[in-house]
């Protein structure tokens, strides 16, 4: 009993603080939302065009997607289940453009593709038949760098998928393709819904991107709104409506993936053996180097030559150093925090009757960056004005938009212990705070560093949220390519800042990268 009421209390002195900070923005947008009158409201959706602007919305997210999965599934694929040249170069370099932020991707085909960008300069040109900016070119461009997340998935799955079940297809007669269409699509069911979902939920609550491009959504017009005046009613009644249609789109994919149940993914006894590419092994290596190429070789080569445009460039970088730094501390801060939470939690819940509170930090993870950006600033404005207007504000924030992926990561690294070790460890006379310290976190140490980097990443690259909490004057490197680019247009200031922010995010994502391509072996 004393076991367990130790276990609760923790729990609980860590729900409180965490639905204070999760609910209490949730709670104030309501509260806004609610004294928008309902007539108000109607006649101020058909002036914004509401129900037109959805319906783009809904159309740019299913555009991605459909993008993201043709390059994604094909390219998960051939790296892990054909002889493939280069296989585990490839594992490694297809998820490294996660380090190159979508917004980031709209401004080098900015560069490169705009009316007076580098390709029509070089054509003699003013400008290209095809236009960038629009629903067409937003969804180019998410599509291009949220493919990675469906590869990860995809990749992930058919690693695990047991190799005897196509080995007992194909001994009934059936050929690579059919074998490919009428077992392996179908076990990879649940991974290609989970990394589907990923993207349209991006793509529909995105904000930078969108609002490079100029493509009007619910996000753009939630910022723009709150820009322009003191009203908060129309833009929290705004976002309720976005949370409301992300959270139906989760509940579908709950229900869709609960009727994908009879699916199994098991570890395979075995390596899956190889497809034979044949002929087609060098064009299908031509067409993995063409995606290598548009998402991160390209992107790189794009910024760092803008970058050399900018005249002056050491002064200049040294002027915006402040911007890095406030960058660096806010990520690192919040990475920090989130992390500790998630490890009291994950631990809390796995060693003793507890408290579920991973439940709750899933709810600020679901929420769009917009939303929580604005119900975060209303709600410190109100309940904590020591904090609103500080970069705490920030750290809290980057906090509850993050700490799911650092539980996650936790809970993955402390469910291969088993909880004889602490206490054989107790047995000998430590407490479970020494026993923990001394036998548990050396052996989690790995999955520990991998959610703090991977909160680290989102957090730095993190545009909305920064926007609308940012105290005054206290600018990050996002936000400060974001108003450049607004402002002026693609220029050299905004592409050498954004290669500043790419390589800073790019080394502890290549690091974490490593160590996953370890599982691939080299091509035969």
């Amino acid at each position: 009993m004393p076991g367990i009421r130790r276990w609760s209390v923790l729990s609980l002195g860590l729900a409180l603080p965490t639905a204070f900070f999760v609910l209490g923005p949730l709670g104030f947008l309501l509260w806004m939302g609610a004294t928008q009158e309902g007539a108000d409201f109607l006649e101020r959706a058909r002036d914004l065009e509401l129900l037109r602007v959805v319906g783009q919305v809904a159309l740019l997210a299913t555009l991605t997607t459909a993008w993201a999965a043709a390059l994604g599934v094909p390219l998960a694929w051939l790296t892990v289940r054909t002889d493939l040249p280069g296989r585990r170069l490839i594992h490694w370099l297809a998820p490294l453009p996660l380090a190159i932020p979508p917004y980031i991707g709209a401004l080098v085909y900015q560069i490169l593709l705009a009316p007076g960008g580098v390709l029509p300069n070089f054509l003699g040109v003013t400008s290209l038949p095809l236009n960038l900016y629009g629903v067409g070119g937003a969804a180019w461009v998410l599509g291009l760098f949220m493919s990675p997340y469906l590869y990860l998935l995809v990749s992930g799955a058919l690693e695990r998928t047991n190799p005897a079940l196509e080995e007992v297809a194909r001994g009934a007669g059936l050929g690579p393709r059919q074998v490919l269409r009428r077992v392996t699509l179908p076990l990879l069911r649940p991974a290609l819904l989970a990394g589907g979902l990923v993207v349209f939920l991006y793509s529909w609550a995105d904000f930078g991107v969108v609002s490079l491009l100029r493509v009007r959504t619910l996000t753009t017009i939630i910022y723009d709104y709150i820009q322009g005046t003191a009203d908060w009613a129309l833009p929290s009644a705004l976002s309720i409506l976005l949370t409301a249609i992300t959270i139906l789109v989760l509940l579908l994919q709950l229900r869709v993936l609960g009727r994908a149940g009879y699916t199994q993914i098991v570890g395979a006894v075995k390596p899956a053996p190889l497809v034979s590419l044949g002929a087609w092994r060098w064009p299908a290596f031509a067409y993995v180097g063409g995606m290598v190429t548009l998402t991160l070789l390209l992107p790189l080569g794009v910024l760092g030559y803008q970058a050399s445009r900018l005249p002056a460039p050491a002064a200049f970088v040294l002027i915006q150093w402040p911007y890095f730094l406030n960058s660096l501390w806010t990520a690192v801060s919040g990475a920090s925090l989130a992390l500790l939470i998630a490890l009291g939690v994950a631990w809390s819940e796995g060693r003793g009757r507890a408290w579920r509170v991973s439940g709750l930090l899933q709810v600020g993870y679901a929420i769009p960056g917009t939303v929580l950006g604005l119900g975060m600033a209303g709600f410190l404005h109100a309940a904590l004005p020591g904090i609103y207007a500080t970069s705490l504000a920030l750290i809290v924030t980057y906090f509850v938009l993050y700490v799911t992926p650092a539980c996650q990561s936790v809970k993955a690294a402390l469910v291969q212990l088993h909880p004889s070790l602490e206490e054989a460890a107790r047995s000998l006379g430590r407490g479970p705070l020494a026993a923990f310290w001394a036998v548990t976190l050396p052996l989690i140490k790995p999955g520990l560093l991998g959610g703090w980097i991977l909160v680290f990443v989102l957090s730095m690259r993190e545009l909305a949220a920064t926007l609308i909490v940012r105290p005054p004057g206290f600018d990050t490197l996002p936000v400060r390519i974001w108003i450049y680019a607004m402002d002026v247009g693609p220029e050299p200031r905004a592409a050498t800042l954004a290669l500043i922010l790419v390589l800073t995010i790019a080394l502890p994502w290549a690091m974490m990268l490593s160590l996953r391509s370890r599982g691939i072996p080299p091509s035969g």
